[in-house]
This record gives C-alpha cells, structure tokens and sequence, in this order.
C-alpha cells in the first residue's frame, strides 16, 4: 500500500519542501501496533507501538515547516521490537523492527517523490508501562528517489541538477532521539491508555545532517549532493497516536536544540570528525591532566681540582673533574684562574660529560724561574667551582765553579 503525506489542500508540494515532508514521514513510518503489555514484560516479551500523526519542524532551502505532515489516514505507521529485560527495555533489529508502506509525494500531477526506509543499524528503547513514557533511539537510512529527472518541471531542476534517468539517493544516517518527556519541536506527552500506548506523544530532533550518497547505477552523487544539501541540521519530530482527531500540535515547552557539537562529548573538531583534545603544546599528559613539558637537562653537581707540586719554571699538571647528575649531557667551557701570576693556566678549557656521569681533563700549569709560594687554582663550570692547591719548589742554584 502506498502512503501520500498531506498536502494541506495544495495540488502538489514544492520539491524543497515535499523532500523535508518525505523526511517527516519516514521517520514517522519509523517508529510506528499497539500491545506494550501493562504487566511487567519478560524477555523476549515482543515491544510494539503505531503512530497515527506526525508533525515536522525543519528548515530546508528557502522555506521553513512546522506543521503536521501526516494524519490519521491510511495503514498506521508501525514498530516491532523486543523486549530485553524485565524493565522495559527493548531493541528494534535492523532488519525486521520497522514495518511500513511505501511512501510517495506528489511534485506535479505526472510526478511523484518515491521512498523506502530501513534501520540504519540495530534501534533501541524503553517504555515505562506504570508511567505510560517512551523514549526511542533509532538510526535510519532513507532512500528517494524518482523515475525520470528529466519529466520534472524546468522549475525544479536546479534542485536535481538537471539531466534525464532516475534517481535514488540513500540518506543515512539520520540519528533521532525521541521521548515523551521532551518538549521540542512541540510537547511531548505520556501515553493514556498504557496498555495500548494510544492518547499520547513523543517529541526529538536530529541535530546533524546525514550523508546522501547515490545508489549505483541510479543517478549520480553530485545530484544526491545537491539533494541532501537542502536540510539544515537540525529539525525536528513530533508523532503521536491519538484516538481523537488532531488538528494543531501542542505548544513546545523545550527550546531548539543545537547542532550537534563535539564539544559535548568531551571531543574537539566538525560534528563526524570529533578527535580525542590533546594538551596543547608545550605541554604534555593525557587531556585534561597536561602539565608543562620538562627538558631533560644537565645539573653539574660538583668540581675538584687536584694538587700538584712544580719547580719553579717547570710545567706540571693538574685534573679537573666534573660530575653531571642531570638527565641530559652537558657541553662547555671550563673557566681557570690562578690566584698567582707567576704561575699560569689556560682561561678554560672545553668538557663533555654524559648524564649522570663525570668526566676529567688534564690542566697544564706553567710556572716561571720567580715562581714561589702556593697559588690557587680555581675551576668554574654550571655554576659550581673547585679550587686545587699548587706548591712551587724552588729550582736548584747550580754551584759554583762547576760547569
């Protein structure tokens, strides 16, 4: 049996509007056979739910709905589930928990929008049989399409991009979260009669756009591109199974959601692209815990400086060793100076010394014929010092008469 939405007295829906309209139902086709169970339900128990109306806020290209799209006419729209626990919880399957007639809608008199419509994966719910609440979790892949691009009016063919031959383009997925006890697009409302689950309403939105992506062989991707581009991402859903005619949907008592943001999930990035937040640089950690970086470095602990006895006018030696108990090897410049002029050292000397270890060079100190007395020797590196003592001899006069 095929469904034609209302047209609210219009021959036929613009193309913009009909595709947010086509939208509408089919979501309401998704989650539409009476039979809750007032008991306790067991599992396995089946789950099973009609919606008789159907009403649509979204915004599309150039216009704007808030109105009822479907109404009490026709085969109801149905749901059928399963029962996993004791405490109302059930599962929709993929492949039998939505059962529906095909959907048209008119564009011209010659003209119709076709659809089919599945679970996107494996649906879920709960339903309260002592509240009468139900809130449902569906992801749902729509396909549309049309016969013959080319017999719809030059009017609407900026919409499908013109050219000829059909088109079917598959909208996937479309991620609904629906309660009686949310307020937006219009009031949601606890079911009456809880045996039947008659007398009462949920109420959700969609908050990101899905995909359109072109069947093969039907079409072409720019024109289900093009297709998919006239929804905004948010809109909103209102079904409701009512044994009383409706003719005006309920005030809403929940503002407009936004779009879905990655932000609310702890993530950074585009809505489908959301990453893990990583700590900004210069520093590290896992996010939200980040402290700042710290470099290894070298801590040059100590320096000594050996003793050395030298004749006056000699050469001799000295060591200087240096110890790193950093976690990074140190490179410089040993500075030298001797507390004595007449005893002498290079100004510095370059050293290496490996993290957490020590390294050793060897000093010349030179001493000129009027070198007496002690000088110091003194050793700077990486803020430390280290001070060594000299003792100079006096050279031996040579005696008298020997040659």
């Amino acid at each position: 049996m095929n469904t034609t939405l209302v047209s609210n007295g219009r021959k036929a829906l613009t193309v913009k509007v009909a595709l947010a309209a086509l939208l509408a139902a089919c979501m309401a086709l998704a989650f539409g056979a009476n039979g809750a169970k007032a008991d306790p339900p067991a599992a396995g128990d089946p789950f099973a739910a009609d919606f008789n109306y159907a009403g649509l806020n979204v915004d599309v290209t150039l216009a704007q709905i808030d109105q009822l799209v479907l109404k009490d006419e026709g085969e109801p729209l149905k749901i059928r589930g399963e029962y996993s626990n004791a405490n109302g919880d059930f599962t929709l399957p993929k492949a039998t928990g939505l059962q529906f007639p095909d959907i048209s809608i008119p564009i011209t008199d010659d003209v119709n929008l076709s659809a089919t419509i599945g679970l996107d994966k494996a649906g879920s719910g709960h339903y309260d049989a002592s509240s009468g609440d139900l809130d449902i979790d569906a992801s749902i892949a729509l396909t549309i399409g049309v016969d013959d691009i080319g017999a719809l009016p030059a009017e609407y063919q900026g919409i499908f991009g013109g050219g000829t031959g059909a088109l079917k383009c598959v909208l996937a997925p479309i991620d609904v979260s629906l309660s009686t006890k949310k307020g937006w697009p219009h009031a949601g409302k606890p079911f009456a009669d809880k045996d039947n689950l008659t007398d009462g309403a949920v109420a959700g939105a969609w908050r990101s756009k899905p995909d359109a992506t072109v069947v093969p062989g039907m079409g072409k991707q720019s024109t289900c591109d093009l297709v998919g581009g006239v929804l905004q991402d948010v809109g909103g859903l209102w079904l409701a199974n009512s044994s009383t005619p409706i003719t005006d949907m309920p005030a809403p008592f929940d503002p407009k959601p936004p779009p879905n943001n990655c932000e609310e999930i702890g993530k950074v990035g585009d809505w489908g692209h959301c990453e893990d937040p990583v700590c900004p640089e210069g520093q590290e950690g896992t996010y939200p815990d980040c402290h700042d970086i710290v470099k290894p470095k070298a801590v040059i602990s100590s320096v000594k400086v050996t003793k050395a006895t030298i004749k006056a006018g000699k050469k001799g030696k000295i060591k200087v060793t240096v110890k790193n108990t950093g976690d990074a090897a140190f490179s410089g410049k040993v500075t030298l100076k001797s507390s004595n002029k007449q005893v002498k050292v290079a100004k510095s000397v370059q050293i290496k010394v490996a993290a957490g270890k020590s390294a050793t060079k060897t000093i010349v100190v030179k001493t000129t014929k009027k070198a007496k007395g002690k000088a110091t020797i003194t050793a700077k590196v990486g803020g430390k010092s280290g001070k060594g003592k000299v003792t100079i001899k006096k050279a031996k006069k040579k005696k008298k008469g020997k040659k």
